[in-house]
C-alpha cells in the first residue's frame, strides 16, 4: 500500500545522516527545495541526529534560504545539545539546551580524548579525516583498520566504512578477536565492549553505541535522540520562537518521524525518535528494514517508493 502524505503535519522530525543526505555529503538541490518547500508552508523541521551541528549546517540548513530557518531546529551529537535559528535565519548564538558542560570539567573532556586514543593504539586503528564515503574507498579501498575519526565536541565518532562486516579471512589476518553478532563479524562490537570497560575505570560519564550502518558514537552518558525531544519541547523560548506547544507530542497526526534505522538488532537509533512523542505517530523508514526488528507499539513504515 502507498505511503500517503500527510497534510496536517505540523512537526516533522528527521535523521540527517543517509536520511536527508549521504555521509559528510551536501543535500542534494532536489531535497533542499521540498525542505524549502514544507518550511514556507509554516512547518517545523527538527533534525535530530548523531552528527554534529557545524557538518548539518554546512550539508543542509546552509544551502535553504535564510528566511525560512527560523522554523528549523538541530539536535545534534544525539542529542547533547539542541540549537535553532533566529527570524534572520542567522545561527542562534547559544543553544536552546546543552549538557556537554554541565556534565563534563576540562579534565574530563581531556581524559574522554586521551581514552579515545587508547582505544585507537590498542585496536591498532589508523585514524583519517571525515570525508564522503566514495572518496574514502578511493583513498583507502577495503583496509579494515582504516577508520575515520570526528570529534564532534558532546561525541566522537568512528566511522568504521570497512570493519563492520569482516570475512573470516580478515578476522584471521587481524589476529582480534571479533565475535558474530547478528550473523556479521562487526570490529565495532569488541571496542565497543573495551572502551566501555575503559570508560567505568577512569569514570567518564561516556556511553559506546552502534550508530548508521558503520558508525561507532562514543556520546554523554543518558542522552539519545529521546533526549533531544523531551527537552527541546518543554522548552519555552523555542516553543515561541516556532510556534509550537508542548502539547503536539501528543498529537499523532500532527508530527511525523523520518529516519533510516528503526531496527532494534542492528542499533537503530532513530527509534528513539518514537519514544518522545505519541506512539501513533507514523514514522517512516526509508530503508529496508525487517518490521519483525522494530520496537513493538509504534507506528513504523518501511517507505515503499523511490
Amino acid at each position: 500500500m502507498a505511503i500517503i502524505w500527510n497534510p496536517h503535519v505540523k512537526l516533522i522530525l528527521s535523521d540527517v545522516d543517509e536520511t536527508v543526505a549521504d555521509v559528510y555529503t551536501q543535500a542534494t538541490q532536489p531535497m533542499v527545495d521540498e525542505l524549502t518547500s514544507l518550511l514556507r508552508e509554516g512547518k517545523v523541521i527538527f533534525f535530530v541526529s548523531g552528527g554534529g551541528l557545524n557538518s548539518i549546517h554546512q550539508r543542509v540548513v546552509q544551502q535553504i534560504p535564510m528566511h525560512t530557518r527560523k522554523q528549523i531546529l538541530i539536535g545534534h551529537c544525539s542529542g547533547a545539545e539542541v540549537w535553532g535559528y533566529s527570524h534572520d535565519g542567522s545561527l542562534r548564538d547559544q543553544p536552546y539546551y546543552s549538557v556537554y558542560n554541565e556534565i563534563l570539567s576540562d579534565d574530563k573532556k581531556k581524559k574522554w580524548r586521551e581514552t579515545i586514543q587508547e582505544i585507537i593504539t590498542l585496536f591498532n586503528l589508523k585514524t583519517v579525516a571525515p570525508m564522503p564515503v566514495i572518496e574514502f574507498k578511493k583513498h583507502y579501498k577495503e583496509d579494515p583498520l582504516t577508520v575515520m575519526l570526528d570529534d564532534r565536541g558532546p561525541q566522537i565518532t568512528l566511522e568504521l566504512v570497512n570493519s563492520y562486516d569482516l570475512s573470516p579471512q580478515q578476522i584471521q589476518e587481524l589476529s582480534l578477536e571479533v565475535p558474530q553478532t547478528n550473523g556479521a563479524y562487526d570490529l565495532r562490537i569488541p571496542i565497543l565492549e573495551k572502551a566501555d570497560e575503559l570508560f567505568q575505570k577512569y569514570q567518564l560519564p561516556i556511553t559506546p553505541k552502534l550508530g548508521g550502518v558503520f558508525a561507532l558514537d562514543f556520546v554523554l552518558q543518558g542522552v539519545s535522540k529521546t533526549t533531544a525531544i523531551d527537552k527541546a519541547l518543554t522548552n519555552q523560548a523555542l516553543l515561541e520562537n516556532t510556534g509550537l506547544t508542548t502539547s503536539i507530542i501528543h498529537s499523532a497526526e500532527l508530527v511525523e518521524i523520518w529516519g533510516d534505522k528503526f531496527s532494534t538488532i542492528h542499533g537503530g537509533t532513530d527509534r528513539h525518535m518514537c519514544e518522545a512523542v505519541d506512539p501513533q505517530v507514523r514514522a517512516i523508514d526509508f530503508r529496508e528494514e525487517d518490521p519483525q526488528e522494530f520496537p513493538e507499539g509504534f507506528h513504523i513504515v518501511v517507505w515503499n517508493g523511490q
